[in-house]
């Protein structure tokens, strides 16, 4: 298991003395990044003895998913999937809950049937880049499509594609109120992500108060034998070097 934390390279440096193993950065501020940019911002990583294991922010705004055709959709993926290559990467989450909301007056099946289509085309890329796209389930306050993690799931079996995969992140699923039962019909290796944030609204680090809940969600994901990486994905109130030392050793259960 790999504990690592969502931030930017301002941050390797107390990321690195906090004791996280890696981290996953904002596919917007390294898609357009030549070669040799990349390998000096994998080199920074080095040096703070990190690694760059991935990436969240997928689309940005100028993708519109339910209108461009899927040629385009797939050559703008395919540039995160160059940056995570060149900077040794192996995923890329894809939550972007703007871009995937459904519009007024379109049917949810249908955009949900267009979405497939995209997940399974940008897949088919992302292997090439030897690289998984994992969906991230939102929070209803973010997106109207694929919130629960029961839904992504489901939708991840209906796409069918070995490039395409589910996380779960506990601060959505804590705040959309979602049951542990869930944990009981997954399959294994379905869950190929955890983000991980304290089960409150402010979604702030872990802190030494959450540690009865923490303890549940380690449970869970040792109930499904869960053994690959969890990215602290929160709010840094007080500031990322102090969050970071405080959070590490709250989230070393799930170690």
């Amino acid at each position: 298991m790999k504990i690592g934390v969502c931030c930017g390279e301002r941050e390797f440096n107390a990321a690195g003395r906090s004791g996280f193993a890696y981290v996953e950065m904002s596919a917007q501020t390294v898609r357009n990044l030549d070669a040799e940019a990349l390998k000096a911002l994998r080199e920074r990583a080095f040096s703070e003895g990190l690694t760059i294991d991935g990436f969240n922010g997928f689309f940005s705004g100028e993708v519109s998913l339910y209108d461009d055709p899927l040629e385009k959709i797939t050559a703008y993926a395919e540039k995160n999937f160059y940056a995570a290559l060149e900077l040794g990467a192996s995923y890329c989450v894809l939550g972007s809950g703007r871009n995937r909301f459904v519009p007024e007056g379109m049917d949810k099946k249908d955009a949900e049937e267009k979405f497939m289509e995209i997940m399974d085309g940008i897949g088919d890329k992302a292997g090439q880049y030897g690289v998984q796209v994992i969906l991230e389930p939102l929070r209803y306050a973010e997106t109207n499509l694929l919130n629960t993690l029961s839904e992504g799931i489901a939708f991840c079996r209906a796409v069918g594609n070995p490039n395409v995969s589910c996380l779960v992140d506990f601060y959505h699923f804590f705040m959309n109120g979602e049951s542990y039962d869930i944990f009981d019909t997954l399959r294994p290796g379905e869950i190929t992500h955890v983000h991980l944030a304290r089960p409150n609204q402010d979604r702030v680090y872990p802190k030494k108060e959450d540690a009865p809940v923490l303890e549940q969600w380690a449970g869970l994901l040792r109930k499904i034998k869960y053994d690959r990486r969890i990215s602290l994905e929160c709010n840094w109130a007080g500031g990322f070097e102090a969050g970071a030392l405080e959070a590490y050793p709250n989230v070393s259960m799930f170690m």
